[in-house]
């Protein structure tokens, strides 16, 4: 299912963000087909395309100082900036909205992202907001399901057999953009070799067989 995932160091702007996305999307009449969920930021800039995966985000809304925290202590080492840097890198058109308290400051440094609100903004323009969030998400599902269904059209031409130099380097690009574990296929060559003898073998036995039927048959 489609998930907008929220990210906000501060808790009560975390579940505020939260209440008005989930309240919007009952809304439109678009609540059952999307999810919804909210953190605070990774404790590591690079665990979060791993949070994301985790979630099956399709969406981020992220504030853009997440180093601040309630009562002004800080909760992680960075801000939006590297956060976005490190999702920019691996997932290039990956949907992101930022809401801050600081907008102007924001829109100076933020320049890949699909746009930036204000507090105040969001909550009062929300209706215009969310559906900004829900079309790019679409795009999103959209651009993950025709890759997972060319993998698992690659993945079956390997498993037969029938895959070229050029296919297999496609699945393990594939592989790596989802982070798929498969070690089945990392070990493919061999796994093709094993498949072949044991066919080869299967095959000798078969006829074995039937040349044994045959003989008895003529027996008779």
């Amino acid at each position: 299912m489609p998930t907008i995932a929220i990210l906000d160091d501060r808790k009560d702007d975390r579940e505020t963000i939260t209440r008005v996305v989930v309240s919007t999307l009952k809304k439109m009449n678009e609540s059952v087909g999307w999810n919804v969920v909210s953190d605070e930021p990774p404790a590591k800039e690079r665990d979060v395309i791993h949070w994301l995966d985790e979630n099956d985000a399709t969406v981020l809304v992220s504030d853009w100082k997440l180093n601040e925290g309630a009562k002004s202590q800080r909760v992680v080492n960075y801000e939006a900036d590297r956060l976005i840097k490190e999702i920019r890198a691996k997932r290039p058109t990956f949907p992101i909205f930022v809401i801050t308290g600081f907008e102007s400051e924001a829109r100076a440094h933020l320049k890949d992202v699909e746009n930036i609100f204000s507090r105040k903004d969001f909550t009062k323009n929300a209706d215009d907001v969310v559906p900004q969030m829900i079309r790019a998400g679409r795009r999103r599902y959209d651009e993950q399901r025709a890759l997972l269904t060319r993998m698992d059209s690659l993945a079956r031409l390997v498993a037969v057999g029938r895959s070229s130099a050029k296919n297999k380097a496609e699945l393990r690009s594939l592989q790596g953009y989802f982070q798929a574990e498969l070690p089945t296929i990392i070990s493919l060559d061999g796994v093709l070799t094993e498949f072949e003898k044991t066919k080869k073998k299967a095959d000798a036995l078969r006829q074995r067989v039937q040349r044994r039927i045959n003989q008895v048959k003529k027996a008779k």
